[in-house]
């Protein structure tokens, strides 16, 4: 069977995006698990490769997917010209990269849509870049969510040893604590043990995180893991998931190699990214969950402090891509 094809952007191309896509390509780690296919303005991704990453990568620019060939040694670069190479600037995202980054992504998302690859890589991104370029950009899954008109977008962050999902993910604590709902919880739930059975879990095991203190401790702390958190589990058991909780999520991530859970639900932001980022901080990948498209992204920022000195890891990237690679085959079933 030939392998899959993933779209993987450049991101940023300020920050470290350039780079990494670079990189990413040149490994022979991402050739073995997929035919990849840069997306990138390809004037600034050429600039990168002379003064940056000097990979010795060699590049085909291409206009459109049809003009892809995946059978030489060349990597394929879909060109997005969209950033003037005299005002741009290393290490600093404006509206031009953020503009860039958007249609980067739009384009991407358009070709899994229309089944011409099999998934997709976002880059790093700027949200003050997109922000500049008139788009209020709170991640990719949203995004993703607002082109496909699905309701509930969420983020799974995935690495071999452990996955978390989030209800709540780019907003402030206290809009993070007024959205939640049955609803929501629910909805997370069933998207995070969909998510995990794409990675070949035919029966996930899920563990629910409590919001307050000792997850509210029967409402000495809190009323809403009793009026929400509770009741989601609990329909959540009734559609045949096998989820627990909620659970105080100080103690919940304690020793999670020899705990029996496959994935975990956080509530807000920082819950759930704190244990990830503890554990597996240079492996982790950020999955889109309630999304039709094959999506992830890099689990790191475009690291403005070192954009373009040639010192930019790419592993993320890569383990990124061919997770995105291995998930191919759930979704073309």
């Amino acid at each position: 069977m030939n392998l899959p094809i993933i779209a993987v952007t450049a991101g940023d191309m300020a920050g470290i995006g350039s780079e990494i896509l670079l990189k990413a390509l040149a490994d022979p780690k991402v050739r073995a698990c997929c035919r990849p296919l840069g997306i990138a303005d390809y004037a600034v991704l050429q600039k990168a490769e002379q003064e940056v990453a000097k990979t010795r990568l060699t590049m085909r620019r291409i206009g459109s997917f049809e003009e892809a060939d995946f059978n030489g040694d060349a990597a394929n670069i879909l060109d997005m010209p969209r950033i003037p190479l005299a005002s741009f600037h290393i290490g600093r995202p404006d509206a031009a990269t953020g503009r860039a980054m958007l249609d980067f992504t739009i384009e991407a998302v358009n070709l899994a849509l229309a089944g011409k690859v099999h998934g997709a890589v976002g880059g790093p991104h700027s949200k003050k870049a997109a922000d500049e370029a008139g788009y209020n950009f709170i991640g990719y899954p949203m995004l993703i969510a607002e082109m496909t008109g699905r309701k509930y977008p969420f983020l799974l962050l995935a690495s071999e040893r452990i996955k978390v999902a989030n209800v709540t993910l780019h907003t402030s604590l206290r809009k993070a604590l007024d959205m939640l709902s049955v609803d929501l919880v629910l909805e997370c739930i069933k998207a995070t043990e969909e998510g995990v059975r794409s990675f070949g879990i035919e029966k996930p095991k899920l563990a629910v995180a409590g919001l307050n203190p000792h997850a509210g401790e029967d409402r000495m702390f809190g009323d809403e893991d009793e009026d929400i958190i509770k009741p989601a589990v609990e329909q959540a058991k009734a559609l045949g998931i096998d989820a627990e909780g909620p659970f105080p999520a100080d103690s919940l991530f304690y020793n999670t190699e020899n705990r029996p859970y496959h994935a975990y639900v956080g509530m807000y932001h920082d819950q759930a990214h704190i244990p990830v980022k503890v554990l597996s901080f240079k492996s982790a990948s950020a999955v889109g969950l309630g999304i039709p498209v094959n999506w992830a992204t890099v689990d790191h920022g475009c690291a403005l402090d070192i954009a373009w000195k040639g010192v930019a890891d790419e592993q993320v990237l890569v383990e990124t891509i061919c997770l995105i690679a291995k998930r191919a085959a759930y979704y073309r079933d």
